[in-house]
């Protein structure tokens, strides 16, 4: 069986076994390692910084990333993807505001899995805003020792309930 699908597989393995409940009560402060940190810092500052280097952003992203949202019937590719971000952006829209709360990282030789919550808020091309939170794993590969992320799935979470 070649490395890499028997990477692949581990990592899937691993996902499925988040995703039972006995993770559920994880403590959000966590002592990250280095190694971890550094899977951080290629994901903390999400679409900040999209408008003014949108390659740079987009570079971030592995040739072959795919992204699934709960819901859609498929992932989507980058090639598919990005041109409607960047629309979205060169129409007027702006990143206000990015935060992650990272759930766990586990690194496994070349490549690294990592679950976190986020909140966006958008500033759309009308002026109007938009808050857009969600909880996303993330696979991420390491590429001529630069990690690039390969992967995402993302599931929409529901606005908190007002007070």
């Amino acid at each position: 069986m070649p490395r890499s699908f028997r990477t692949l597989t581990t990592l899937l393995v691993f996902t499925l076994g988040l995703a039972t409940p006995a993770h559920a009560e994880m403590e959000p402060q966590h002592a990250w390692t280095p190694a971890e940190q550094e899977i951080i810092a290629v994901l903390e500052n999400g679409p900040m910084g999209i408008e003014t280097d949108f390659d740079a952003w987009a570079d971030e992203f592995h040739d072959d990333w795919t992204v699934w949202f709960a819901g859609q019937p498929a992932p989507r590719a980058k090639a598919d993807h990005m041109p409607m971000v960047r629309d979205y952006i060169e129409s007027g829209a702006r990143v206000a505001s990015f935060t992650a709360e990272f759930t766990d990282i586990e690194i496994l030789g070349e490549m690294a899995l990592a679950r976190l919550n986020a909140t966006e808020e958008l500033i759309n091309p009308d002026g109007g805003t938009r808050i857009v939170r969600y909880a996303s794993t993330e696979l991420l590969e390491r590429e001529e020792g630069m990690w690039k992320v390969r992967a995402s799935t993302v599931a929409f979470l529901p606005d908190p309930e007002v007070e």
